[in-house]
């Protein structure tokens, strides 16, 4: 199955961009980050193909045989082991890449490690570039047992819809990286044809159709010919810029010299070959030039421009067909785009407001008389519903839903409609909302509360738009879960609102929506309400544990337990992500270092035992480089914001036996890309708890809490 799904999908000579999946589930890991970086093994001459197949090689190749006749259990168990294994080995490698690269530079970072990190499924980097890795390789191979898993797991009658859709999107992932480097025009056909299996089956899945249409959406259409890679021997050509030619062409000649010199300079740097300095600068002419013509181009163009000849388009008249109404629609956003290009310039400035009042006055009013058009198929009918309800107020989103209640679904595309249309009242109140709250706040004192006070002032008038939110989310929590598609399930897109309100510093009314979110999950049996259930639960009792004595169980790397007693008598940071950048005000490199200096303790936490071991050796020769490099007068300052300067850790730990972490941990998710970071006092009680990049709303900041305890510990201004 794996090698058909493997042939399939070349086949198609489409590719598609590596997006991103949700996690199934907050305890377990799914889609780990696909490790592709540059360099790992002994001899900095070996190919970057060599370097990562040396890397992998311990992988244990037995878990790609995937037997026929399993239960479902099986294959979840299984795709799970094979991640286990990949994170395992990915995470040395990924110390490994900054060693040697240390060793090339000792006081640069390693560019891009991000990058490389989570490149897609079955590739490497080249150094440039990912690029599909051979069909024998641990690369391939992987790639292949997840398509196969992942393809029974999307199709399996036994799990829940939601938990299908999630692993059809892995499906999808994974043939990313099968198809790594196709043009955006075949990346479209790929979903195209994906979307047309889809809409032939019976019944309908809405959440495959509504996804892939999204992603086919994401590409341009009709872009084979200026997608295709420019030859080299066309850069000459391309450095030659003509005359008289329109803002179109020579917005098209930037893309194709872009290209041509990006590819040529990437192969002389793969051949060895010295950058061309002359070739540099004739190109930076050549843009220079380039942009010149084009911006004269289009300030004639929009001079020459016939605006009475789109006011027309601003009249939709009533009581057409469908036919009608597409060919208007399709004629107004050719206009629009043509006329939102011209604006740019300075003759066209007058045509931003024709511009506007296209996009959000006359292409939404097409899109809702299509959205009601009983000659469209209800999956068409639906996608100009949602075009249509972006630009809708609150009063006209109380209308839609009005009128949706009365209306008889006759097709499961058209029952969703109701749901959608709360979920976008609902968000439409909590903006309206915020909006409302933040203008409650007098300029000059906004910034002094808001940086000193998770819970600004609320106005009446905000907190009933809160609080009408609120109901819309509890009406869609009666309704039932709603398409994995449009938000995995009503609570988890309910919790990210809250995130979202948490992040704006309403902390009080993002405990209030988690609050309700966790009191309508108690008799949930939607698999996916429960595991976010699980995340509220961790989320709110993070904060009650506050001033408590939160005792901490592990093993240091000698295989010892952890004397977590010991600690007492100064105040101990433990976190399990970078230290410097994410616990540190306005990102100081020496904050915590100073900090380290003036009586804090600092335990980094990692997830086993030879992950610790690799972290603890990889900190212990950075900090000596870095060390070595200031003892000799460097700027400390050249280092960048990637590198841990100074960081003595005063252990590293790993979860005691047959637990998966410290107990009673409310952070701990059981994958080691998540950060989290708890501050006790000196006597060992929780002085704040954050994870990053979303924290406990009750939790004071651990950046607040250090800045306490270290007043005399200065801090450098953001610039």
């Amino acid at each position: 199955m794996a090698a058909k799904k493997r042939f399939n999908a070349v086949a198609t000579v489409a590719a598609v961009a590596a997006f991103p999946v949700f996690p199934l589930f907050a305890d377990e890991p799914t889609t780990a980050p696909d490790a592709a970086p540059q360099v790992a093994a002994s001899a900095d001459e070996t190919s970057a193909l060599e370097r990562e197949t040396a890397a992998f090689a311990e992988f244990n190749v037995s878990l790609f045989e995937i037997p026929d006749g399993e239960t479902v259990e099986f294959y979840r168990e299984r795709a799970d082991e094979i991640e286990r294994e990949w994170n395992r080995l990915a995470l040395t490698y990924a110390v490994k890449q900054e060693e040697l690269a240390r060793k090339n530079s000792p006081i640069q970072p390693f560019p891009n490690q991000g990058r490389r990190l989570h490149g897609p499924t079955g590739t490497y980097y080249d150094g440039e570039r990912y690029v599909l890795a051979p069909a024998d390789s641990i690369l391939a191979r992987r790639a292949d047992a997840l398509a196969d898993l992942y393809g029974r797991l999307a199709d399996a009658p036994e799990l829940p819809l939601e938990v299908r859709g999630l692993y059809y999107r892995n499906w999808i992932k994974v043939l990313s990286g099968l198809l790594t480097g196709k043009s955006p025009q075949e990346c479209r056909e790929f979903y195209a044809k994906l979307l047309a299996d889809e809409k032939a089956k019976s019944p309908l899945d809405l959440g495959r159709v509504l996804y892939l249409s999204d992603a086919a959406s994401f590409y341009p259409k009709d872009d084979a010919a200026s997608s295709e890679p420019t030859e080299r021997a066309d850069l000459e050509t391309l450095l030659a810029v003509p005359e008289g030619e329109s803002s179109e062409f020579y917005l098209k000649r930037l893309n194709e010299l872009n290209r041509a010199y990006s590819e040529r300079v990437g192969a002389d740097r793969r051949n060895g070959v010295a950058p061309d300095e002359t070739l540099s600068s004739r190109f930076e002419k050549a843009l220079d030039e380039l942009r010149k013509l084009r911006s004269q181009a289009l300030s004639a163009e929009a001079a020459a421009f016939d605006r009475d000849a789109v006011k027309p388009l601003f009249d939709v008249p009533s009581g057409q067909s469908a036919a009608f109404y597409l060919e208007r629609r399709k004629e107004t956003k050719t206009v629009y785009e043509r006329v939102s290009k011209l604006s740019q310039s300075q003759e066209g400035r007058d045509l931003g407001a024709i511009s506007v009042r296209l996009r959000t006055e006359t292409l939404p009013e097409i899109d809702k008389r299509l959205a009601y058009a009983d000659d469209l198929e209800p999956f068409e009918r639906f996608e100009h519903f949602q075009n249509w309800l972006r630009f809708c107020d609150a009063e006209e989103l109380r209308t839609a839903l009005e009128v949706e209640i009365a209306r008889d679904a006759t097709s499961e595309v058209d029952a969703c409609r109701e749901l959608y249309v709360r979920k976008t009242l609902a968000a439409k109140l909590l903006a309206d909302a915020l909006a409302e709250a933040r203008k409650t706040l007098p300029e000059a004192e906004r910034s002094a509360v808001f940086g000193a006070s998770p819970n600004p002032p609320v106005e009446p008038e905000a907190q009933a738009m809160f609080d009408e939110a609120f109901n819309e989310i509890a009406e869609l929590a009666a309704g039932g879960a709603v398409p994995w598609s449009l938000g995995l399930s009503w609570a988890e897109w309910a919790e990210n609102l809250a995130l979202g309100l948490q992040n704006k510093e309403y902390g009080g009314l993002a405990t209030q929506l988690r609050k309700e979110i966790r009191d309508a999950l108690a008799d949930s049996e939607n698999e996916t309400d429960r595991r976010v259930l699980r995340e509220l639960e961790r989320r709110i009792g993070a904060g009650e544990i506050i001033g408590s004595e939160l005792p901490v169980e592990g093993r240091n790397l000698d295989g010892t337990s952890f004397d977590w007693a010991s600690y007492r008598g100064a105040p101990v940071l433990l976190v399990s992500g970078s230290v410097e950048r994410h616990w540190a005000p306005n990102g100081d490199l020496n904050f915590i270092p100073n900090c380290v200096e003036e009586g804090l303790k600092v335990v980094k936490y990692c997830r086993d035992l030879k992950s610790a071991q690799a972290q603890a050796e990889h900190h212990a020769q950075n900090r000596s480089a870095v060390l070595n490099f200031q003892a000799k007068g460097g700027d400390l300052d050249r280092l960048g914001p990637d590198v841990e300067s100074r960081m003595p850790f005063a252990a590293f730990i790993v979860p005691a036996e047959g637990k998966g972490g410290p107990n009673d941990w409310p952070y701990e998710r059981g994958i080691i890309w998540f950060e989290f970071g708890v501050l006790f006092d000196a006597d060992g009680r929780v002085l704040a708890v954050e994870l990053t990049p979303s924290e406990s709303e009750k939790s004071p900041k651990i950046v607040d809490e250090l800045r306490a305890l270290f007043p005399k510990v200065p801090v450098v201004e953001p610039k």
